[in-house]
């Protein structure tokens, strides 16, 4: 929660709410890409409501190159050069994303280099010192399997050099720009490393994970002899390993663990691995040579926070850009150079005035024994049990961590605790969290939701009358679930984002991309929709089958252009509250796909959610919104009031 600094603690209640505009809004910058000399940056930056790419000297100002007049960009690098800048990007969410390139020198003229129908396409992982053209993995020839394609980003001219013969689902390549490495997914679900010691060899199987075990495989070692992957092999957490090209031989990488959470990544400079990346509580960096060391120390003591995560580096390693944020402070992205240390830029400069509240890590176990993680965030000077949120993460393989998030901050900031918890099937808290949400969708991933809730009431942060439940994609299911199943909490309301209310109707719509993957993660965990059992489980589980069940008022944002949860299940949920008159708010955006990328979309969800939660939980309602809010709102509610019910 947000405050003026100059207000007592004690004056909160009567509290003046924080400018929504001030407020809802992102960051003004969000990615930050070094050149390769270490002399200029490109960055994304906010520009007339679309994240744009910017570009200039890294001690001066920046000019905006490009900005996508429909759709924000989230991503920009370098050529190896430092003549061109590159990005992925789709079209109105549909994840079929393309491959541009940008000149610095020429500004708004971006061109596709990948101009091909129904592709997506995928930047294939190579080491440090790879200086030639771009390798792509595109599913031109296979919808399903991709090859692997060399662009050259001057003449723009896309040459196969890898046909795909085997069903790899993902390659990686060493500095010279061979494929070294393939990964596949077998139909049991058991996933294979092939590689090849030399060019001139065949591709051959290196390492076998059955489907216990976690793995990934992340880049080849820029001493071009092993695969440097993740593991929980042995072990309840992931850690790097090396997998050897010569033998296939597996040994444990030094200093490439997170103790007792799971390994994020491993990144390499010339010379090899620089860090393993953590998220413990929070992000952090665990340096593995002296001269990125030295780096770190210099912006730890600069920051007064152990709080880091990286962001880029030069070539020369002279420059290095990190990121640091915490609950309560909005991220600074943090440049060391030539041993000096210093603010690169505040990711919101208009919330400086403003204080935060914090978000606080607890640990509890679920009701049958399984230790969670999450965290609470309380509105400053409130103690005293109040109306809740309870935001539920997407994926559902990923997590929360303490980390600045505005949602959270804006709800607190209009009188709401905010709950969240890393429930089982989570990632990066070990084997026995992850694993235990096989199987549980709909089920004991639902009940630590309602856990953390009961354990929330019983610390005296939550009325137990006036709990709400907000989430999307997997969040969204979760919601729908909360409010469609007969579980240990009574919501009294809920809020869905693309969230899939018939589990076998969204396997079913994968696009063909994902489907080799399936069998190792939805298959695993959710079932197999053309296995009876499985199917049957699937129905039980699904929102839709329980929509009759669902009493209490509904929030229901749904894109258009989604390719994974469409349109159809959305409006089946809404249409059958409709016939019973239940409340229900179906905001419809024509222009967005399974998430959001435009300004306007964020701001009018978040002022939807502000009203919706004003009248049903009782907190504040600012007076005032933006035009553009206003604008999109109504244009997604007419969207969604268009829906024909039978």
């Amino acid at each position: 929660m947000i405050f003026s600094l100059i207000l007592a603690a004690a004056s909160l209640p009567n509290e003046t709410l924080i400018p929504f505009e001030t407020l809802a809004r992102g960051p003004a910058i969000s990615a930050v890409a070094i050149s390769p000399n270490g002399q200029r940056v490109a960055t994304i930056e906010m520009k007339d409501g679309r994240a744009s790419i910017f570009e200039g000297n890294i001690d001066g100002d920046r000019r905006l190159i490009y900005r996508d007049r429909e759709r924000s960009i989230d991503n920009v690098r370098w050529s190896a050069d430092g003549k061109w800048l590159y990005f992925l990007q789709d079209s109105g969410g549909d994840e079929g994303y393309h491959l541009f390139r940008l000149d610095p020198a020429y500004p708004d003229e971006a061109k596709d280099l990948t101009p091909f129908a129904g592709i997506t396409a995928e930047l294939v992982a190579t080491p440090p010192g790879y200086a030639g053209p771009l390798l792509v993995a595109m599913n031109r020839r296979d919808p399903q399997y991709p090859d692997v394609y060399a662009v050259d980003l001057g003449s723009g001219q896309v040459t196969e050099i890898f046909r795909n013969e085997g069903n790899y689902t993902e390659f990686f390549a060493d500095r010279q720009g061979a494929i070294r490495a393939a990964g596949r997914i077998m139909a049991d679900g058991t996933l294979e490393l092939w590689g090849r010691e030399n060019t001139s060899d065949t591709l051959r199987l290196l390492y076998s994970a059955p489907t216990q075990e976690r793995f990934k495989a992340l880049a080849i070692h820029n001493d071009g002899r092993s695969v440097i992957v993740k593991s929980n092999r042995q072990a309840q957490f992931e850690r790097a390993l090396l997998v050897s090209f010569s033998d296939g031989q597996v040994r444990p990488m030094p200093d490439g663990a997170c103790g007792n959470y799971d390994l994020d990544s491993i990144i390499q400079d010339q010379n090899g691995p620089m860090a393993a990346l953590c998220t413990y509580i929070a992000s952090d960096i665990v340096p593995l040579n002296r001269a990125f060391a030295k780096d770190v120390r210099s912006a730890r003591r600069f920051l007064h926070t152990d709080s880091i995560s990286f962001e880029s580096r030069s070539s020369n390693g002279e420059a290095t850009m990190l990121y640091s944020d915490a609950s309560d402070r909005p991220g600074r992205f943090i440049l060391v150079r030539n041993g000096k240390t210093s603010v690169f830029a505040e990711t919101r400069p208009e919330l400086s005035a403003y204080r935060f509240a914090q978000s606080k890590a607890f640990r509890m176990r679920a009701r049958d024994g399984l230790p969670l993680l999450g965290y609470v965030t309380r509105p400053l000077g409130k103690n005293k049990a109040g109306p809740t949120i309870v935001a539920v993460h997407g994926g559902p393989w990923t997590r929360d961590a303490a980390a600045f998030e505005r949602e959270t901050q804006f709800y607190v900031n209009r009188g709401y605790t905010v709950i969240q918890v890393n429930f089982r099937g989570s990632t990066g808290l070990g084997k026995h969290v992850f694993e235990g949400g096989i199987g549980e969708f709909g089920a004991k991933m639902s009940d630590d939701v309602d856990d953390a809730v009961l354990y929330a009431v019983r610390k005296g942060w939550t009325d137990a009358s006036h709990v709400c439940i907000l989430g999307g994609s997997y969040g969204g299911f979760a919601a729908l679930t909360a409010i469609s199943r007969a579980g240990s909490v009574r919501y009294r309301c809920a809020v869905a984002y693309a969230g899939p209310s018939d589990l076998e109707t969204l396997m079913r719509a994968f696009p063909p991309s994902w489907k080799p993957f399936l069998p190792r993660s939805w298959y695993r965990f959710v079932g197999n929709p053309d296995v009876p059992k499985d199917s049957e489980r699937m129905g039980e589980r699904s929102p839709l089958t329980h929509v009759d069940n669902m009493q209490v008022p509904l929030l229901i944002f749904q894109g258009a252009n989604d390719p994974r949860v469409r349109q159809d299940q959305s409006d089946r949920i809404v249409c059958s509250l409709r016939n019973r008159t239940i409340d229900v708010d179906y905001l419809l955006a024509g222009n967005e796909g399974h998430s959001f990328a435009n300004e306007e979309t964020s701001l009018a969800l978040t002022r939807a959610t502000e009203e919706f939660f004003g009248r049903h939980l009782g907190g504040q309602v600012g007076t005032q919104t933006t035009a553009a809010a206003q604008d999109a709102l109504a244009a997604f509610r007419e969207a969604g009031m268009k829906v024909q019910c039978l």
